[in-house]
């Protein structure tokens, strides 16, 4: 039997190691935690950090509904080689007006900053953060941020080369002729936040017509680019790129490839092999919380995994981190489900 010249090509290539053979990348489910306790009763909005010690810590809002005067901020914590997670305590409480989604962020000399927002409506948010030396055991006295500056209002912050952090944000109007607006706000000296001069504020152009954006999610390439995607009234995710470090950022438009998404709250994050990854909810409601991931042609977005999916209700609002466990590398996604807790899955990821 005779082969044709290309495909002798093709075998020399394959056996001297030019050729392999492209593998989908899966997420296989390895475990679940519930991290609320039932106080509240209604819990939303966590967010999930590792600490430099390997634990795990983790914050949300909870009281008896979103925006009700009782609502607190909670607080949970993983100590490295335990599978327990500590019994919440509560760690941000304003008498008589709500707190609303806290933001953990691990500094460069390991202190745990808790952020988060106090007012009775969205539109008047105040900025507040409170600091721990001990990775959550002990907290210093709340402090509000410098007036007009709200620092991380729902997703992870990002430090910087320089030693600043950087914070993508947002601001919300109720109604009228303000809509919602992405922003990005930078602190230049960790630790002292609540010191006006360190902060200073970028906003990316608007597409036309204008989307009603908020809440972005960052990721960091490297080498100065930044890319933040963000949840919209129009029913798409919205993304913006930075090519300096994050002090201007080009117009925010409909991601491409496009993503449908019911304006709900999402995470992005930068795979090893450089691609993008969004957990959200993938389409007009919150019934489903997927991972999507840029393809390898760039020309749509890949389902790596369905995390959760509930028949009514809602599995929603997903704080992820990547990270490595027994030499491998898994995805942990915390987020609501029903309103009534708060859910930490950890899935193992490979092919990628």
């Amino acid at each position: 039997m005779r082969w044709p010249f290309t495909t002798v090509l093709l075998l020399i290539a394959c056996f001297s190691g030019g050729c392999t053979s492209p593998t989908r990348p899966t997420a296989v489910f390895r475990s679940e935690t519930i991290l609320s306790d039932g106080a509240g009763p209604e819990c939303h909005a966590s967010n999930l950090v590792k600490l430099p010690d390997g634990s795990l810590a983790a914050a949300w809002f909870s009281g008896t509904k979103e925006g009700a005067d009782d609502v607190v901020i909670r607080f949970s914590r993983q100590e490295l080689g335990s599978q327990a997670w500590s019994r919440p305590i509560t760690v941000a409480a304003q008498p008589g007006v709500p707190c609303w989604n806290p933001v953990l962020f691990v500094g460069p000399n390991s202190t745990l900053t808790l952020f988060y927002k106090v007012a009775k409506r969205i539109p008047d948010w105040a900025g507040w953060c409170r600091q721990s030396a001990d990775g959550g055991l002990t907290w210093s006295p709340a402090q509000p941020l410098p007036p007009g500056f709200l620092g991380p209002i729902r997703c992870h912050a990002l430090g910087r080369p320089d030693g600043s952090v950087l914070f993508g944000s947002s601001t919300e109007s109720a109604l009228g002729a303000k809509p919602w607006r992405v922003h990005f706000e930078r602190c230049s000296q960790p630790g002292a936040w609540t010191v006006a001069a360190h902060w200073s504020r970028s906003t990316p152009a608007d597409d036309v017509p204008a989307l009603n954006a908020i809440q972005p999610s960052l990721i960091d390439h490297g080498g100065g680019h930044l890319v933040a995607y963000a949840r919209t009234r129009e029913g798409v995710v919205a993304r913006t790129t930075s090519n300096d470090d994050g002090r201007t950022w080009s117009t925010l438009r409909p991601a491409q490839p496009r993503q449908a998404n019911p304006n709900s709250g999402l995470e992005a994050l930068r795979l090893p092999d450089g691609r993008e990854l969004l957990v959200l909810n993938p389409g007009s409601n919150r019934l489903q919380l997927d991972a999507v991931l840029t393809g390898r042609d760039g020309s749509a977005w890949e389902r790596l995994h369905r995390l959760d999916e509930v028949p009514k209700g809602e599995v929603s609002y997903p704080s992820a981190l990547l990270d490595v466990v027994d030499g491998q590398l898994v995805l942990r996604v915390a987020y609501t489900r029903n309103r009534r807790e708060i859910v930490l899955r950890t899935f193992a990821l490979t092919g990628l």
